[in-house]
């Protein structure tokens, strides 16, 4: 009698773990880097705005490996959610998974957008505070 009821204790919520796995891989373990901060242009030294170029790079380097990370995740989740839903015999629909992936790529992709143009006001900014010395 002790048998039976361990299986049951065991294996019931053993099989609903597929089920629920797309669900938790949506708590993505990719992690979006920050933006950096431009200097102000106008008063910043040179060495500054080397610096804020190398984060800016550094910035769109990292966002493309966080983007790229979303779509393993993804890939990973819809292969496991598809095997799970094909064991059971059901359907499986990445609609939602899709959907959050593509808006936190989305809001990353904006994010680049920004500090590239941010780097871009700040450049122009301190090459017109410091134009060079005449020949």
């Amino acid at each position: 009698m002790k048998r039976p009821l361990w299986l049951l204790a065991v294996v019931v919520p053993a099989l609903g773990v597929p089920v629920m796995m797309p669900a938790a891989l949506a708590q993505s373990a990719c992690m979006e880097p920050a933006s950096p901060t431009m200097p102000d242009g106008k008063t910043a030294a040179r060495a500054e705005i080397i610096a804020a170029a190398g984060a800016a790079k550094d910035f769109i380097t990292k966002s493309d490996e966080y983007q790229g990370c979303l779509n393993a995740e993804y890939e990973a989740a819809v292969n496991a959610g598809q095997a799970a839903a094909k064991e059971k015999k059901a359907s499986f629909d990445a609609t939602k998974l899709n959907k959050d992936r593509e808006a936190k790529i989305a809001t990353n992709q904006k994010k680049k957008e920004d500090v590239g143009k941010a780097y871009g006001v700040a450049a122009a900014a301190f090459k017109q505070a410091n134009p060079p010395a005449a020949k």
